[in-house]
Protein backbone atom coordinates (compact mmCIF):
# COMPACT_ATOMS: atom_id res chain seq x y z
CA UNK A 1 0.00 0.00 0.00
CA UNK A 2 2.90 2.59 0.83
CA UNK A 3 4.92 1.26 -1.91
CA UNK A 4 1.73 2.07 -4.56
CA UNK A 5 1.19 5.42 -2.73
CA UNK A 6 4.79 6.37 -3.78
CA UNK A 7 4.75 5.15 -6.86
CA UNK A 8 7.33 2.62 -5.94
CA UNK A 9 7.17 -0.13 -8.30
CA UNK A 10 4.69 1.56 -10.80
CA UNK A 11 5.43 2.77 -14.36
CA UNK A 12 6.59 6.85 -14.53
CA UNK A 13 5.03 8.25 -17.62
CA UNK A 14 7.57 10.70 -19.29
CA UNK A 15 7.40 14.36 -19.47
CA UNK A 16 5.72 16.13 -22.28
CA UNK A 17 9.01 16.00 -24.11
CA UNK A 18 11.84 13.85 -23.95
CA UNK A 19 14.39 15.81 -25.98
CA UNK A 20 17.56 17.15 -24.16
CA UNK A 21 17.96 20.76 -22.97
CA UNK A 22 21.15 22.10 -23.47
CA UNK A 23 22.28 23.98 -19.92
CA UNK A 24 23.18 27.56 -20.81
CA UNK A 25 26.03 29.53 -18.53
CA UNK A 26 27.02 33.13 -19.14
CA UNK A 27 29.45 35.25 -17.65
CA UNK A 28 26.52 37.67 -16.35
CA UNK A 29 25.04 34.17 -14.59
CA UNK A 30 28.81 33.49 -12.68
CA UNK A 31 28.63 37.46 -11.88
CA UNK A 32 24.76 37.03 -10.35
CA UNK A 33 25.26 34.23 -8.66
CA UNK A 34 28.64 35.24 -6.36
CA UNK A 35 27.22 39.29 -6.38
CA UNK A 36 23.88 37.62 -4.57
CA UNK A 37 26.46 36.48 -1.94
CA UNK A 38 26.56 40.18 -0.58
CA UNK A 39 24.84 42.53 1.37
CA UNK A 40 23.41 45.41 -1.04
CA UNK A 41 20.89 46.71 1.33
CA UNK A 42 23.12 49.60 1.85
CA UNK A 43 24.45 49.88 -1.46
CA UNK A 44 28.13 48.48 -2.96
CA UNK A 45 30.95 50.36 -3.77
CA UNK A 46 31.90 49.92 -7.32
CA UNK A 47 35.47 49.99 -8.61
CA UNK A 48 36.50 50.26 -12.46
CA UNK A 49 40.21 50.16 -13.40
CA UNK A 50 41.06 49.94 -17.00
CA UNK A 51 44.34 49.81 -18.50
CA UNK A 52 45.82 49.53 -22.15
CA UNK A 53 49.38 49.15 -23.01
CA UNK A 54 50.47 49.29 -26.67
CA UNK A 55 53.94 48.60 -28.04
CA UNK A 56 55.38 48.75 -31.79
CA UNK A 57 57.97 45.94 -32.45
CA UNK A 58 59.80 45.81 -35.82
CA UNK A 59 58.33 42.65 -37.98
CA UNK A 60 61.61 41.20 -38.52
CA UNK A 61 63.02 41.99 -34.82
CA UNK A 62 64.60 39.05 -32.78
CA UNK A 63 62.65 37.43 -29.64
CA UNK A 64 63.30 39.76 -26.54
CA UNK A 65 64.09 43.02 -28.50
CA UNK A 66 62.77 46.70 -26.37
CA UNK A 67 60.08 47.71 -28.43
CA UNK A 68 60.65 50.87 -30.75
CA UNK A 69 57.68 52.80 -28.79
CA UNK A 70 55.00 52.13 -26.09
CA UNK A 71 52.03 53.90 -25.14
CA UNK A 72 50.07 53.53 -22.10
CA UNK A 73 47.05 55.04 -20.93
CA UNK A 74 44.59 54.27 -17.50
CA UNK A 75 41.21 55.18 -16.45
CA UNK A 76 39.83 54.29 -12.71
CA UNK A 77 35.95 54.81 -11.25
CA UNK A 78 35.16 54.61 -7.89
CA UNK A 79 31.84 54.85 -6.97
CA UNK A 80 29.08 54.79 -4.18
CA UNK A 81 25.67 53.37 -5.66
CA UNK A 82 23.07 53.49 -4.16
CA UNK A 83 19.06 51.97 -5.01
CA UNK A 84 20.68 51.03 -8.15
CA UNK A 85 21.94 55.07 -8.72
CA UNK A 86 25.65 55.99 -8.46
CA UNK A 87 25.44 58.64 -5.83
CA UNK A 88 29.17 60.11 -5.79
CA UNK A 89 32.06 59.02 -7.93
CA UNK A 90 36.10 59.82 -8.36
CA UNK A 91 37.20 59.29 -12.18
CA UNK A 92 40.73 59.21 -12.67
CA UNK A 93 41.90 59.14 -16.29
CA UNK A 94 45.97 58.94 -16.72
CA UNK A 95 48.25 58.62 -19.60
CA UNK A 96 52.13 57.67 -19.63
CA UNK A 97 54.11 61.60 -20.28
CA UNK A 98 50.88 63.25 -19.33
CA UNK A 99 49.13 64.67 -15.82
CA UNK A 100 46.42 62.66 -14.59
CA UNK A 101 43.59 64.26 -14.76
CA UNK A 102 40.59 64.04 -11.59
CA UNK A 103 37.04 64.58 -11.68
CA UNK A 104 34.97 64.20 -8.72
CA UNK A 105 30.88 63.68 -9.23
CA UNK A 106 28.25 63.96 -6.39
CA UNK A 107 23.86 64.13 -6.07
CA UNK A 108 22.72 66.18 -3.87
CA UNK A 109 19.21 67.09 -3.25
CA UNK A 110 18.59 66.16 -6.43
CA UNK A 111 21.23 68.26 -8.41
CA UNK A 112 24.58 67.10 -10.43
CA UNK A 113 27.39 68.42 -8.95
CA UNK A 114 31.05 68.09 -10.67
CA UNK A 115 34.36 68.98 -8.71
CA UNK A 116 38.06 69.02 -10.71
CA UNK A 117 41.00 68.61 -8.60
CA UNK A 118 41.57 71.77 -6.38
CA UNK A 119 38.10 73.22 -6.84
CA UNK A 120 35.21 73.15 -5.51
CA UNK A 121 31.67 71.65 -6.32
CA UNK A 122 30.29 72.82 -9.56
CA UNK A 123 26.51 72.57 -11.32
CA UNK A 124 26.02 69.84 -13.93
CA UNK A 125 22.70 70.72 -15.88
CA UNK A 126 22.68 66.73 -17.24
CA UNK A 127 23.29 63.89 -14.66
CA UNK A 128 26.20 61.32 -15.82
CA UNK A 129 25.39 57.89 -17.09
CA UNK A 130 28.03 56.77 -15.04
CA UNK A 131 27.28 52.84 -14.47
CA UNK A 132 24.57 50.84 -14.48
CA UNK A 133 24.30 47.17 -12.39
CA UNK A 134 21.56 45.84 -14.26
CA UNK A 135 23.04 47.06 -17.65
CA UNK A 136 26.61 45.31 -16.44
CA UNK A 137 24.86 42.12 -15.77
CA UNK A 138 22.58 42.12 -18.80
CA UNK A 139 26.27 42.86 -21.30
CA UNK A 140 27.51 39.75 -19.63
CA UNK A 141 24.41 37.92 -20.07
CA UNK A 142 25.77 38.02 -23.63
CA UNK A 143 28.63 36.02 -23.21
CA UNK A 144 28.59 32.36 -23.27
CA UNK A 145 30.54 30.28 -20.80
CA UNK A 146 31.87 27.06 -22.78
CA UNK A 147 33.73 26.02 -19.58
CA UNK A 148 34.40 26.84 -15.89
CA UNK A 149 37.17 25.76 -13.54
CA UNK A 150 36.18 26.62 -9.91
CA UNK A 151 38.67 26.67 -6.83
CA UNK A 152 38.34 27.59 -3.21
CA UNK A 153 41.70 28.71 -1.54
CA UNK A 154 40.69 26.78 1.74
CA UNK A 155 39.06 23.55 1.63
CA UNK A 156 36.60 23.88 4.24
CA UNK A 157 35.16 26.92 2.31
CA UNK A 158 36.27 30.17 4.10
CA UNK A 159 38.67 30.82 1.28
CA UNK A 160 38.02 33.10 -1.61
CA UNK A 161 36.32 31.37 -4.47
CA UNK A 162 38.09 31.74 -7.85
CA UNK A 163 36.26 31.01 -11.18
CA UNK A 164 38.36 30.53 -14.33
CA UNK A 165 35.93 31.34 -17.54
CA UNK A 166 36.38 29.86 -20.72
CA UNK A 167 34.36 32.27 -22.82
CA UNK A 168 32.65 32.43 -26.55
CA UNK A 169 35.27 34.60 -28.32
CA UNK A 170 33.04 36.32 -30.69
CA UNK A 171 30.86 37.16 -27.75
CA UNK A 172 33.49 38.60 -25.88
CA UNK A 173 35.12 40.64 -28.92
CA UNK A 174 30.97 41.90 -28.62
CA UNK A 175 31.68 43.26 -24.92
CA UNK A 176 34.64 44.91 -25.71
CA UNK A 177 33.12 46.98 -28.04
CA UNK A 178 30.17 47.37 -25.93
CA UNK A 179 31.33 48.73 -22.93
CA UNK A 180 35.14 47.27 -22.26
CA UNK A 181 36.00 48.93 -25.85
CA UNK A 182 33.24 50.56 -27.27
CA UNK A 183 35.29 53.66 -28.19
CA UNK A 184 38.29 52.03 -28.44
CA UNK A 185 41.20 53.59 -30.87
CA UNK A 186 41.66 50.72 -32.32
CA UNK A 187 38.44 49.01 -33.99
CA UNK A 188 40.08 47.27 -36.87
CA UNK A 189 42.86 45.44 -34.64
CA UNK A 190 41.52 41.84 -34.40
CA UNK A 191 41.35 39.68 -31.02
CA UNK A 192 44.56 38.01 -30.54
CA UNK A 193 43.55 36.57 -26.97
CA UNK A 194 41.69 37.17 -24.09
CA UNK A 195 40.67 35.39 -20.41
CA UNK A 196 38.08 35.76 -17.65
CA UNK A 197 38.08 35.35 -13.90
CA UNK A 198 36.09 35.97 -11.15
CA UNK A 199 36.29 35.63 -7.41
CA UNK A 200 34.12 36.70 -3.94
CA UNK A 201 35.14 36.48 -0.82
CA UNK A 202 33.44 39.66 1.06
CA UNK A 203 33.37 41.42 -2.26
CA UNK A 204 33.27 40.23 -5.68
CA UNK A 205 35.77 40.60 -8.53
CA UNK A 206 35.61 40.79 -12.45
CA UNK A 207 38.74 40.54 -14.04
CA UNK A 208 39.27 40.28 -17.87
CA UNK A 209 42.45 40.67 -20.31
CA UNK A 210 42.94 40.90 -23.95
CA UNK A 211 45.31 41.21 -26.35
CA UNK A 212 45.17 43.27 -29.87
CA UNK A 213 47.40 42.97 -32.80
CA UNK A 214 47.94 45.10 -35.88
CA UNK A 215 50.31 45.01 -38.64
CA UNK A 216 51.40 47.85 -40.30
CA UNK A 217 53.08 47.49 -44.44
CA UNK A 218 55.57 49.73 -46.13
CA UNK A 219 55.27 49.13 -49.94
CA UNK A 220 52.88 46.58 -49.38
CA UNK A 221 55.56 44.54 -46.92
CA UNK A 222 55.02 43.91 -43.17
CA UNK A 223 57.17 46.44 -41.20
CA UNK A 224 56.28 46.68 -37.46
CA UNK A 225 53.64 44.70 -35.21
CA UNK A 226 51.15 46.80 -33.18
CA UNK A 227 50.72 44.91 -29.91
CA UNK A 228 48.04 46.36 -27.33
CA UNK A 229 46.80 44.69 -24.42
CA UNK A 230 44.37 45.49 -22.44
CA UNK A 231 43.14 44.67 -18.84
CA UNK A 232 39.84 45.30 -16.89
CA UNK A 233 39.16 45.06 -13.32
CA UNK A 234 35.81 45.36 -11.73
CA UNK A 235 34.94 45.10 -7.65
CA UNK A 236 31.81 45.05 -6.04
CA UNK A 237 31.80 45.26 -2.48
CA UNK A 238 28.81 46.34 0.39
CA UNK A 239 28.68 49.47 1.42
CA UNK A 240 28.91 49.95 5.37
CA UNK A 241 27.24 52.00 7.70
CA UNK A 242 29.97 55.03 7.69
CA UNK A 243 30.21 55.23 3.54
CA UNK A 244 26.37 54.93 3.43
CA UNK A 245 25.68 58.49 4.52
CA UNK A 246 25.73 61.14 1.92
CA UNK A 247 27.55 63.75 2.58
CA UNK A 248 26.52 67.65 2.13
CA UNK A 249 28.23 69.32 -1.26
CA UNK A 250 27.66 73.10 -1.22
CA UNK A 251 27.94 74.43 -4.94
CA UNK A 252 30.31 76.86 -5.73
CA UNK A 253 28.50 79.66 -7.36
CA UNK A 254 31.96 81.35 -8.87
CA UNK A 255 32.15 77.85 -11.14
CA UNK A 256 30.53 77.62 -13.94
CA UNK A 257 27.21 75.29 -15.17
CA UNK A 258 28.66 72.70 -16.92
CA UNK A 259 25.99 70.98 -19.69
CA UNK A 260 27.24 67.40 -18.70
CA UNK A 261 30.63 65.20 -17.68
CA UNK A 262 32.25 65.79 -21.15
CA UNK A 263 32.19 69.40 -20.78
CA UNK A 264 33.99 68.97 -16.99
CA UNK A 265 36.65 66.84 -18.99
CA UNK A 266 37.50 69.47 -21.27
CA UNK A 267 37.81 71.99 -18.37
CA UNK A 268 40.21 69.66 -16.65
CA UNK A 269 42.27 69.17 -19.38
CA UNK A 270 41.94 72.88 -20.27
CA UNK A 271 43.26 73.12 -16.57
CA UNK A 272 46.34 70.77 -17.50
CA UNK A 273 46.96 72.71 -20.43
CA UNK A 274 47.20 76.01 -18.26
CA UNK A 275 49.38 74.75 -15.88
Amino acid sequence: MTAARFGYGLAVPPGRSAAPIQPKMTLGALYRCLLNRLDQRLGLRVGIHFEERTSVVDEHAVAGTEPKGSEQRTFDADLTVRAGQVVAATLTAGAFGAETLVIRVAEFDGASRYSIAGEGFGALRARPDLFDLDAFGSRLDAVPVIDAVIDQETPDGSGRIVVDAEVDTDAFSHLLRAFGGGQSEHPELPLLSHSAVLSAASDVTLDYWWSLLGLDEVDGRPARHNVVVCHVHASFAPLTDDAAGAAAVDADDALPVLDDLDAAWERARQRRAGS
